[in-house]
């Protein structure tokens, strides 16, 4: 089935329990991974248990068609619910999961699909919005009200309100995409809880916190990292981190622009040129990097893409771990992708 816009919220807090597929992709790589992450909490009580969640790849899948059935058929040790996740999915991955949906093994596991942006002609979503046992879910930036009714919304959930001419200046600023938009209001409650007692968010925090040069420097690392430029990436790394930057940030950084030179990829080789194909790309290419997203959509064929955002992903669960060098970590990977 397909979930209506105005339907995504109810489900996300209340999943039909009869699907056994739920897809999500849309350009807002950020928004998808929070849905995702929503659905798979519901699932699972831990989403990093090993014993009751397995996390696979679209290039893992395209590489061995019958891991995804033989996941999906697999117990969970000590029962209980069992959570299958692929990040990254692709088409190629189409005749797998057809073969799944024809023939659900006798389970009671979610699989949970994660995609880059599908036109109407994708084979997952044609599968997903018309097999009775799946969903599909897009993802989409989010402009205008709905965007001040989220931000408002994660505010609120922290305890706090804002003032408007600061809601409208955060409106300007703040990254389109789901992810670093909650990356900075999360750095904003933090800075506004600890510099007054009062729960009222001013003009005077957002130009405190949300700045636009570290944005700008977090983009110059990722393209830099995409591009090749191994020396530059090394010198941005090291302010980024003296900055205090979190390696979670510049790993997700690094996953959304991947993700979206993923779609580009796709598009290239669809037969669309790659000026055309970076010209689709919501939200838009700012115009600076725009021959420079061109230079690396003639350096990163699919099979490259797929296997760096396997990694980074691979990364960001590594990360989390505790006692992991994270720092260490991420500056590896990150440099191992630029050289």
């Amino acid at each position: 089935m397909k979930i209506a816009p105005g339907q995504i919220n109810a489900f996300l807090q209340k999943p039909d329990p009869a699907l056994r597929v739920i897809l999500i992709y849309g350009p807002d790589a950020g928004l998808a991974r929070e849905r995702a992450d929503m659905l798979a909490k519901k699932t699972v009580p831990d989403i990093n248990d090993p014993f009751r969640t397995a996390t696979l790849t679209g290039s893992v899948i395209g590489e061995d068609p019958a891991r995804l059935a033989d996941e999906v058929a697999a117990q969970a040790l000590g029962g209980g619910s069992r959570l299958v996740r692929v990040q990254s999915a692709t088409e190629g991955m189409a005749a797998a999961l057809k073969s799944l949906l024809d023939d659900w093994p006798p389970t009671d596991a979610l699989l949970l699909i994660e995609a880059g942006d599908l036109d109407k002609r994708s084979k997952l979503r044609a599968l997903c919005e018309n097999a009775p046992n799946a969903a599909a879910i897009a993802c989409y930036v989010e402009e205008g009200a709905v965007r001040q009714r989220v931000i408002n919304d994660i505010l609120q959930a922290e305890g706090l309100g804002i003032a408007r001419d600061a809601l409208t200046l955060l409106i300007e600023v703040l990254p389109p995409d789901r992810l670093a938009m909650r990356s900075e209001l999360d750095k904003l409650a933090l800075y506004a809880r600890s510099a007054r007692t009062q729960k009222q968010i001013t003009v005077e925090d957002v130009q405190a916190v949300v700045q636009d040069a570290g944005a700008a420097e977090l983009d110059d690392l990722i393209f830099a990292v995409g591009s090749g430029e191994s020396k530059r990436a090394m010198l941005l790394l090291e302010r980024l981190f003296d900055e205090q930057t979190s390696p979670v940030a510049l790993l997700r950084a690094a996953q959304r622009h991947f993700l979206r030179l993923q779609w580009a990829r796709h598009q290239v080789d669809s037969g669309v040129s790659a000026a055309e194909a970076i010209k689709r790309l919501q939200p838009p290419v700012f115009w600076k990097h725009q021959d420079t997203m061109a230079g690396q959509l003639r350096r990163w064929t699919r099979v490259r893409i797929e296997t760096a955002l396997a990694r980074l992903f691979e990364a960001e669960a590594a990360v989390k771990r505790t006692g992991t060098p994270d720092t260490a970590l991420t500056a590896q990977l990150l440099l191992s992708l630029a050289a």
